[in-house]
């Protein structure tokens, strides 16, 4: 049943998790679906698919430096101050940010965190398995406090098998990097190099922008049994002008829209662009595409490989149908494809 979770699960062996990308970002497996068929490429064959009639669409969302490290300050405690792990997710208002703690359970509202000589937070209250903390970043803005004592926020299934390493802050953010707000990457888009916009301009590939601030409810479990329960995490999106433009005019001449990244195609998929003629917009939204989603902007898609039971994946079954998604992963995984953020691609037309 499309809506029963455990419909979406699979077995993947656990020595397929990329704990680092390849040092050749192109050299990447690419599985392409394309006329209900599979075919294996490489990253370096997608220009090989898009022809100037088309438009691909990048996040240029930045990934904040946001897991720190601290010691919880409390009057009643003398002199124990616990270590606390935090990663900043959500921003609720200026420096106020929703948060992820380990151990939560030493921690109360009132309580002080202390990470560097600049920045410190206080514990405003808790909201289900988040604490919702102020930050302090003393004379300083709170971005340079982080790029100066944070680590990169990897994905939980690399955290428990080798921690954060300094190649991180290079690895794990894209070349399409502008605008910081994100707490995990826009994993598609690490597949390219610094000069991937030169090699679409040379060859007359229409391209564009988006923002989608990834926040940490990416990597939360869903739930609930039944999906059509699940309530979607809601993220900070733009569509400038110049992007609402160029996708009317690619949807009006009857190209395809392509989404490089399932944060892409949430974007473009959401009731704020679809439901307002595709027109620029700023806000807020909680897409959840899931099978039975009428597709109104994209016709392609270039993503990673997902966690089972994730709305990301149930989104690749929204977009070429559970069976085609099925046989995807398990052709993925017979050949030793690369999974999650770090691993390999495809490329999906269906």
């Amino acid at each position: 049943m499309v809506g029963d979770l455990d419909s979406y699960n699979y077995f993947y062996p656990d020595d397929l998790v990329a704990l680092n990308p390849l040092a050749s970002k192109d050299k990447a497996n690419m599985l392409v679906f394309k006329k209900n068929s599979f075919s294996h490429k490489r990253v370096s064959d997608l220009l090989k698919y898009v022809s100037k009639n088309d438009l691909l669409v990048f996040n240029n969302t930045k990934v904040l430096p946001c897991m720190l490290k601290g010691r919880r300050v409390r009057p009643s405690s003398d002199n124990v101050k616990p270590k606390v792990s935090v990663t900043l997710n959500k921003a609720i208002d200026g420096n106020v940010w929703t948060t992820f703690c380990k151990p939560l359970k030493k921690l109360k509202k009132g309580d002080k965190i202390i990470f560097s000589k600049d920045l410190s937070a206080d514990v405003v209250s808790f909201n289900l398995a988040q604490c919702v903390m102020s930050f302090d970043p003393g004379a300083k803005e709170l971005i340079p406090c982080l790029q100066e004592i944070g680590y990169m926020p990897i994905p939980p299934y690399i955290m428990k098998k080798r921690g954060p390493n300094k190649a991180d802050v290079i690895n794990y953010q894209t070349p399409f990097a502008e605008i910081y707000g994100s707490v995990a990457a826009p994993t598609a888009s690490l597949h390219f190099s610094e000069d991937y916009i030169t090699s679409l301009k040379r060859k007359n590939i229409p391209h564009c922008f988006i923002t989608l601030h990834v926040s940490g409810g990416t990597f939360l479990p869903i739930r609930e049994n039944n999906i059509d329960n699940h309530k979607m995490h809601s993220e900070y999106a733009k569509v400038n002008e110049n992007a609402a433009l160029l996708i009317q005019k690619t949807l009006k001449r009857g190209g395809r829209v392509i989404a490089v990244g399932t944060t892409v195609m949430r974007v473009l998929e959401s009731s704020c662009f679809v439901d307002n003629s595709f027109q620029a917009f700023t806000g807020s939204i909680n897409t959840f595409i899931k099978p039975g989603h009428k597709f109104k902007v994209c016709s392609g898609l270039f993503t990673n490989f997902h966690l089972p039971k994730s709305t990301l994946f149930i989104l690749v079954n929204a977009f070429i149908g559970t069976k085609q998604a099925t046989e995807l992963y398990r052709l993925a995984i017979s050949n030793r494809y690369r999974l999650f953020s770090y691993g390999d691609c495809c490329l999906l037309f269906p």
